[in-house]
């Protein structure tokens, strides 16, 4: 009698020790992402993020449901992340500094790893500091700062040789305070380097068309974006009217500088943040609060110049620009 409750007792605590395990394999995970409006699955950090969640054992449709809800508009943002709270999701990832402000505003409590378009994580309210952001936010920033801003108007002087007057396109839309912070850097910058700037503020895909309607080679030496989601839709079209009017164009993200047409873009690589993302997230579903997970900053930035997009507009790139390029487009 004592064996046959020996030997039920063991068979008990073995089986006890399995359900964890099969619980844990068995267990479908809910992650929603919150982007600028366009193709989100066409992303370099999408992709990454992916990649990243496979490799570490996510399959999306068994153990990984992976929501993408594609938007035409920022308002669209916040109906979108009232669904994904709604629905209590395991996370919630962030791919532009907008919408990761929606999320903030949207849950205290479902974490938020951003991989993509927050500069500055403290000044936006997001976290207590980078080490220690003692919030249910955390992630990789997109650059160190709204200095880099200068640093790219800089280059773009130097890669267009008789550049004076820019036609500069900027978010206004008041959102996001990143966007006006690299616009008075941008504003800081340019009359020291000798730039003039003609502002083309934009709330709207229409207010785009309308600054694009009204840039020309006889008013503007080049078309500089301050680096916003906002421009992502409408930027083949961006594409098409800088090189129908022989204008040199800047552009942040290196995806649409090699693949859409952009002149030259220095920026940090979108699909390693977004591979990292990954890491964050699986950290996260296996029970590790944002609150001790440190906010990482880029460790290097990429600098792409495409020479298919310079011979149509008939540009010469500087050799001593061209030697420094991470990336060349032939």
């Amino acid at each position: 009698m004592q064996i046959k409750i020996f030997l039920y007792t063991l068979v008990a605590v073995i089986l006890a020790s399995f359900r964890p395990a099969e619980a844990q394999r068995d267990k479908v995970y809910r992650v929603g992402i919150l982007t600028s409006p366009g193709k989100a699955e066409e992303r370099g950090q999408i992709k990454g993020l992916r990649d990243g969640l496979r490799e570490a054992g996510y399959i999306e449709g068994k153990n990984l449901q992976l929501s993408i809800a594609e938007v035409r508009t920022y308002d669209e943002l916040r109906s979108v992340a009232k669904g994904y709270v709604a629905k209590r999701p395991h996370a919630i990832v962030t791919s532009s500094g907008t919408a990761t402000g929606i999320a903030k505003d949207a849950t205290k409590e479902i974490p938020i790893i951003f991989i993509w378009g927050v500069s500055d994580p403290v000044d936006m309210g997001l976290v207590k500091s980078l080490a220690r952001p003692e919030s249910n936010i955390t992630g990789l920033t997109s650059e160190p700062g709204a200095e880099i801003s200068g640093k790219r108007l800089e280059l773009f002087k130097e890669a267009v040789p008789g550049l004076r007057r820019v036609a500069l396109l900027h978010n206004a839309r008041g959102e996001n305070p990143m966007h006006a912070a690299r616009l008075a850097v941008v504003r800081e910058i340019a009359p020291r380097i000798g730039l003039t700037l003609q502002e083309k503020p934009a709330k709207s895909v229409g207010d785009i068309d309308e600054a694009l309607r009204n840039v020309s080679k006889e008013t503007s030496d080049g078309v500089f974006i301050i680096c916003s989601g906002l421009f992502n839709e409408p930027f083949k079209k961006i594409v098409a009217v800088a090189s129908q009017k022989k204008l040199p164009l800047w552009n942040c993200f290196p995806e649409q500088t090699g693949g859409q047409g952009a002149l030259i873009s220095y920026h940090p690589d979108t699909y390693r943040n977004g591979h990292r993302g990954a890491w964050y997230v699986d950290k996260i579903l296996k029970g590790t609060k944002p609150a001790d997970l440190p906010v990482e900053q880029p460790a290097k930035f990429e600098l792409v110049i495409n020479l298919k997009a310079a011979k149509q507009i008939g540009l010469t790139i500087p050799p001593n620009v061209l030697v420094r390029a991470d990336r060349v487009i032939r």
